[in-house]
């Protein structure tokens, strides 16, 4: 049998619930509003300034304003305002040609560069395997300071960046220069070449150096995890012994591909956090992790790693070493240790941000202070799985030597 709630004991319940119910939803407004608040001067001053700037150009300046360049500006700067060197803004064109990049679709010189504010100039970061830059002896470190008789200045960098990409046979002038020991252009050492296009970049090279394989990983696509285990099955297939994984000039920042070569290499995580990588936000929350499965590769492995070796392949270099998987030598990695999230824009274009810290397998974050090897060794060849003489190429010689033991 139930029992009979008296109606005034009733009446107090409901108001004691609305009270309760008011009072949580008041504070919640009230803290979404008063940090709405502190953001509105902010907000309201730039758009207010951007207003006068608008008026005062519209009413006083000689020429003719294109607003969808100044629109492009003005979505440029905001993003270059944060001063983050991974955080930039796209044109529709641009990223277009950004997106085609990530998923491999990469034709060209077999050039990879980057804008470089010290020297103006465009820094060659990587240079493919066999391509039309390396037979032309373009290597990485050297910097671009003209394309197609155009000097290389910011304002020009993207469109001049684009010249060395496409699928057109048709050749490329540049005038560049060699690098000297402190990383900056060595004017006595100017040179110029013409490179050929229509070359079609390969994330995964491999060859057999002995007993010994050689994988070169010169960038992380969505289909490098595939052709690496193409390579490492067609090379346990010829009896090696130990691998070597060559990542240096690798500047990728495709996170998810790199800890897909991973998962393959090492097995179950099992300590830390159970994860390949963790990205936490400014709030420290997880907004990405990565997992391995049970299976790995059971050989004896050699990581080469330079101080180009940047963002992604950090992870990779990292995490095999975390996992006990592999030996590292060569030079201290970039510092890029973090991840860069893509959001779309309504007119086509994006806006490519910097979103959280990576944190791999057991180690602290390597972000500002790169990966550094267990075994130091400097050399400026970056060596190609085509070349059968690598004694030149101190890295690599060592890296033999160490698997050789």
């Amino acid at each position: 049998m139930s029992k009979r709630v008296p109606l005034g004991l009733t009446v107090a319940i409901v108001f004691l619930t609305i009270a309760v119910t008011v009072a949580v939803t008041v504070t919640v407004y009230m803290n979404t509003y008063n940090k709405l608040i502190q953001d509105l001067p902010q907000r309201a001053q730039l758009y207010s300034k951007l207003s006068d700037m608008d008026e005062l150009v519209r009413a006083n300046y000689y020429g003719s304003v294109d607003s969808e360049v100044l629109d492009a500006s003005i979505a440029k700067g905001y993003i270059d305002g944060l001063n983050d060197r991974y955080s930039f803004y796209l044109s529709a064109e641009e990223y277009a040609e950004y997106y085609s990049r990530r998923i491999g679709n990469v034709s060209g010189t077999g050039i990879e560069a980057e804008y470089d504010e010290k020297s103006g100039m465009l820094l060659i970061t990587s240079v493919a395997s066999d391509s039309p830059a390396e037979k032309s002896g373009i290597s990485a470190g050297d910097f671009i300071s003209s394309v197609d008789d155009e000097a290389v200045t910011k304002e020009n960098a993207s469109s001049l960046l684009s010249l060395l990409g496409g699928e057109k046979l048709t050749g490329t002038g540049l005038s560049l220069y060699k690098a000297k020991e402190d990383k900056t252009p060595d004017k006595t050492k100017p040179y110029a070449v013409n490179v050929a296009k229509g070359f079609r970049n390969k994330s995964v090279t491999y060859s057999s150096l002995g007993t010994v394989g050689y994988i070169n990983i010169s960038a992380f696509y969505d289909n490098t995890a595939e052709k690496f285990s193409e390579a490492i099955t067609a090379l346990n297939n010829s009896g090696i012994t130990g691998l070597i994984i060559d990542v240096r000039g690798n500047a990728s920042d495709n996170l998810e591909y790199a800890a897909d070569v991973v998962d393959l290499i090492v097995p179950l995580a099992s300590e830390g956090t159970g994860a390949i990588a963790t990205v936490k936000n400014s709030s420290g929350e997880t907004i990405e992790h990565f997992t391995a499965d049970a299976a790995s590769i059971n050989l004896p492995i050699v990581v080469l790693a330079d101080s180009k070796t940047n963002g992604a392949a950090e992870l990779l270099t990292c995490d095999l070493r975390d996992f006990g998987k592999a030996h590292i030598i060569g030079e201290t990695t970039a510092g890029h240790g973090t991840m860069q999230s893509v959001f779309r824009l309504d007119d086509g274009g994006a806006v490519v941000l910097t979103v959280g810290i990576v944190y791999p397998y057991i180690s602290d974050s390597y972000n500002g202070k790169g990966v550094a090897p267990d075994e130091a060794v400097k050399t400026d060849v970056v060596s190609s799985p085509a070349k059968s003489d690598y004694g030149s190429d101190a890295q690599l010689s060592q890296a033999i030597a160490y698997l050789s033991k």
